[in-house]
């Protein structure tokens, strides 16, 4: 319903508004007529047991695809134009490329892979809590995404992403009860430290090894961090949780460690967000200018170079809510944010496993323009859907 109206406000717009991009209004109106239908059918599906079956296996699809592609591209298999990001501004990359995939921009990339590792990781937990026949097979299976998505995330440079993942990855251990929070650290802990090894190998490569090293590093992180799984998960089952406890505290601290030696340059430089402090005061004094109904689609492309006070790179707006306001006004950012206060309490009422990774792509859209892509809606409608209460029919 409420894409459905963000769509017709750009209509309106077009129709009688004074725009600045009658180009970027049209197609504004298009994409959200799409994804009103788009949402209309995710909300069919997630009432019945079925349909819930195929959103879940659509979000497992789009997850591997997003890391498959991504570092395919670091060992020169998947090859598009800006999969890699190269650069020799250390302002931007400090090993001189960053992984984009196939969004192609590096941190609308990242919080989609984290929001992917944020929920393999909670299913991981829920497996390492199952013990007897088929337990072993189970942890792998939930445990296999873990690694190359962190890898994925890690080689992205994305320290908006980190940190959203970060934050609700503790939100996630906060949410789990007492005697399930070490069921969540044995799941990460392995991964986590693969990841990071592979990190600092493939930054020291600047994300171009030769093929063959670049797979086997690849290969023997994933192998490293399902044995690694296994073994906590073998702690776990004979009732040793002490030493499980200890053992993936040490892996974690050792991860932590480990990125912050790698990338200390990039994590403690503070310039982008200066500029980006900057842009979003110019953009909030150009919003006021038509508060309640917007300046129509793709407003901050088409103005920025008229109302910006000092230069910074790019022509879009790094927030997605600023972005809502100038587009459709006040009015448009009020739906905006229903929606997604409307799928948080779905999520935390009836999915709270998942909140984490919807979380993440709420708040990471606060700093960037992840909302201007199509996909992050709809991720954002399918984990709304899987967590609709299945209507059981009457007899």
């Amino acid at each position: 319903m409420i894409p459905l109206l963000l769509s017709v406000i750009y209509a309106v717009q077009f129709v009688w508004g004074n725009l600045i991009s009658l180009e970027g209004t049209f197609q504004n109106m298009i994409r959200f007529g799409f994804i009103s239908v788009f949402a209309a059918v995710c909300f069919v599906l997630g009432t019945k047991p079925l349909g819930k079956r195929w959103l879940a296996a659509s979000i497992q699809v789009a997850g591997w695809l997003l890391v498959i592609s991504g570092l395919s591209a670091v060992c020169g298999l998947f090859v598009l134009p800006y999969t890699i990001l190269r650069t020799d501004d250390p302002l931007i990359s400090f090993a001189g490329a960053r992984l984009s995939g196939v969004l192609e921009y590096p941190n609308a990339y990242a919080a989609l892979v984290g929001m992917f590792l944020l929920e393999r990781l909670a299913a991981a937990a829920s497996d390492f809590s199952s013990s007897g026949k088929g337990a072993r097979e189970r942890v792998i299976l939930s445990s296999l995404a873990l690694y190359p998505a962190a890898t994925a995330l890690l080689l992205s440079e994305s320290r908006g992403a980190w940190l959203a993942a970060c934050v609700c990855a503790a939100a996630m251990l906060l949410l789990q009860q007492r005697g399930q929070r070490l069921l969540l650290l044995c799941a990460g802990a392995a991964p986590l430290l693969a990841a990071a090894v592979t990190h600092r190998a493939l930054a020291g490569a600047s994300l171009a090894p030769a093929t063959i090293p670049g797979l086997l590093w690849l290969t023997g992180g994933e192998i490293a961090a399902l044995t690694g799984a296994l073994l906590l998960h073998a702690l776990l089952a004979r009732g040793r949780r002490v030493a499980a406890a200890a053992v993936s505290t040490a892996s974690l601290a050792s991860c932590a460690w480990l990125v912050i030696h790698t990338a200390s340059a990039r994590i403690t430089s503070g310039e982008t967000w200066v500029s980006r402090e900057v842009m979003w005061q110019d953009a909030a004094r150009f919003a006021l200018h038509s508060p309640w109904l917007g300046h129509g689609g793709e407003a901050w492309k088409h103005a920025v170079h008229t109302v910006q006070s000092a230069p910074y790179a790019g022509n879009e707006i790094h927030s997605a809510y600023l972005d809502m306001w100038l587009d459709t006004g006040l009015i448009g950012l009020l739906l905006m944010t229903s929606l997604f206060v409307y799928i948080g309490r779905l999520l935390r009422r009836h999915a709270p496993e998942l909140l984490p990774a919807g979380l993440l792509l709420i708040l990471h859209g606060g700093v960037d323009f992840d909302f201007s892509y199509t996909v992050f809606w709809m991720i954002l409608i399918l984990l709304g859907a899987l967590a609709l209460p299945v209507r059981i029919p009457r007899e």
